[in-house]
């Protein structure tokens, strides 16, 4: 990905990547995210993210509940109103 579009972004999610050089650049383009953290990324398991930035109050680590839809594009059904 081109650096500059990552400079433009104020929102980090980050699930697990494995690549040292990888990290260190992330760091280097997110230094709002304390270096202690993102190492972290590299021992993520499923469903665990490093979330930093605008969206959040502070940068943390999150682990996304079970999904709520089936595999294979089943929509969540939505109440309409009567």
């Amino acid at each position: 990905m081109h650096p500059q579009i990552v400079s433009q972004c104020d929102n980090l999610t980050l699930m697990r990547m494995n690549s040292p050089n990888d990290l260190s650049e992330l760091a280097d383009l997110f230094g709002f995210v304390p270096p202690g953290l993102l190492s972290q990324a590299s021992r993520f398991r499923q469903g665990e993210a490093l979330v930093a930035g605008g969206f959040v109050p502070a940068p943390s680590i999150i682990k996304f509940r079970d999904r709520v839809t089936h595999e294979g594009g089943i929509d969540v059904p939505v109440p309409m109103p009567g």
